[in-house]
């Protein structure tokens, strides 16, 4: 990992803490922030409750010395007095940092190809859509910052498109009802500047505080 990749997760990690307390502070609710969830788990709860419904079981996932997983920067929170089965996710983030062509130019150096965080972001999306299979929401932010998200340089597209073509820069956290299908917009935000634990915070507890609200008039938690 770069420095500066390292510099935006600790940021992030600030701003994940802040929102901890703050729910405990608001709602007197312990926020627990596990930093992996391992595939045969999840799967094992797909097959539970969905399995009979769709007529097909989830795929199982690897079984062997390192169980895959998947680790966002910001964890997976979820609330600990609502129990363990189901854990009711309020909050997953993550943090990708790419670009390194601004630092090169200062180095007298060319220009070098655009990184791969967002084809590693577009997969772990996949996973959290199956995460959050049956509820009306995805409470999932990421945020993206470096010189590769400039709006002259073609892969913030590729972030739109993850997105359904919604706006980034915006929070979501509902599906959207279309017909007979659903869109599934999250809360992406990306720019060539550096987002401040303050700026992370204050996005975080807004789609926390939203998926709170839905677990408690869904569920009468």
């Amino acid at each position: 990992m770069n420095s500066q990749s390292a510099k935006m997760e600790k940021r992030l990690a600030a701003a994940i803490a802040e929102v901890e307390e703050t729910i405990a502070s608001q709602f007197g609710l312990t926020a627990v922030v596990e930093p992996r969830l391992y595939l045969d788990a999840l799967i094992g709860e797909l097959n539970r409750l969905y399995a009979k419904t769709i007529g097909v079981q989830f795929e199982q996932a690897f079984r062997g010395p390192t169980r895959t997983s998947m680790e966002p920067d910001g964890g997976f929170m979820w609330i600990k007095e609502w129990g363990e089965e189901p854990r009711r996710y309020v909050l997953v983030a993550e943090a990708k940092r790419q670009g390194v062509n601004d630092v090169r130019k200062l180095e007298g150096k060319g220009k070098q190809r655009p990184g791969n965080a967002i084809e590693r972001l577009g997969k772990n999306m996949r996973g959290f859509d199956a995460l959050f299979l049956g509820e009306k929401i995805t409470p999932f932010v990421c945020f993206g910052e470096g010189c590769d998200f400039a709006t002259d340089v073609t892969i913030i597209d590729r972030v739109a498109t993850m997105n359904g073509l919604l706006p980034l820069n915006r929070v979501f956290v509902d599906k959207i009802a279309l017909r007979d299908d659903m869109l599934k917009p999250t809360s992406l935000f990306f720019r060539v500047a550096p987002w401040t634990p303050e700026e992370m915070f204050s996005v975080l507890i807004d789609v926390a505080e939203q998926a709170i609200a839905y677990y408690k008039y869904e569920y009468g938690l």
